[in-house]
């Protein structure tokens, strides 16, 4: 591998609040193992494997962006598609997740119009969305995801991927990520999976986020 090649083409997001600003839902110490520790080592990992394969010049040209990458895997050679898909689906499902996250609050922020309308024609109730992605959730054995996405025929649809895999990875437009691996959770609620559902869906959720991202669909 080139020495001078930049280590860091594909990135991180950075927070857009402290680590101990999740409190007391989510400690300071969940969130420095996730973020500091576990996600660093995604973007490590990603970064350290397609640039020992692939040229910078040609990251640029034909895979300019993490999303580009995970909607063109199956492009990738073939010694690089399951780390591509573990590690930079680690990367990109955390990006968001953490995205979608905010400080608690006791009431949530206004959701756009049309995506509370498109909630409501399809579950009824934003509260029987929440339900039903608790249900999913509890469905995911072992290390996974579950999302609200919005699918090929611009329908909401909740999702559960296993380990890494990622709704780019299938051509579907996430909304939502929950992370589910016991590492999000274990030290704030030990096993109880539901719990920790529950209070992010209803405390943490970034709503104006979950917004924009709508809107950015839906207008591209």
């Amino acid at each position: 591998m080139n020495k001078n090649i930049t280590k860091e083409f594909y990135k991180k997001i950075d927070l857009p609040y402290k680590l101990n600003e999740l409190e007391p839902i989510i400690n300071f110490l969940s969130m420095h193992y996730h973020y500091d520790v576990l996600h660093e080592n995604y973007k490590i990992n990603l970064n350290e494997k397609i640039l020992e394969e692939i040229e910078e010049e040609k990251l640029r040209k034909d895979f300019p962006t993490l999303e580009k990458l995970m909607k063109c895997w199956e492009q990738l050679p073939s010694k690089l598609k399951e780390d591509v898909r573990f590690f930079g689906g680690g990367l990109i499902n955390h990006n968001f997740f953490f995205a979608n996250l905010t400080k608690p609050y006791k009431e949530e922020e206004k959701i756009d119009p049309d995506l509370l309308a498109l909630i409501q024609k399809k579950y009824t109730s934003l509260k029987e969305l929440k339900a039903k992605l608790i249900e999913s959730s509890l469905k995911v054995r072992g290390s996974g995801w579950t999302w609200l996405v919005l699918n090929e025929d611009n329908q909401l649809q909740i999702v559960n991927t296993a380990n890494q895999d990622s709704p780019w990875l299938f051509n579907l437009r996430p909304l939502i990520a929950i992370d589910v691996w016991e590492h999000s959770y274990y030290l704030d609620f030990g096993t109880d999976r539901k719990e920790y559902v529950k209070k992010l869906l209803g405390h943490l959720l970034n709503w104006k986020y979950i917004s924009n991202v709508y809107l950015d669909y839906k207008n591209s």
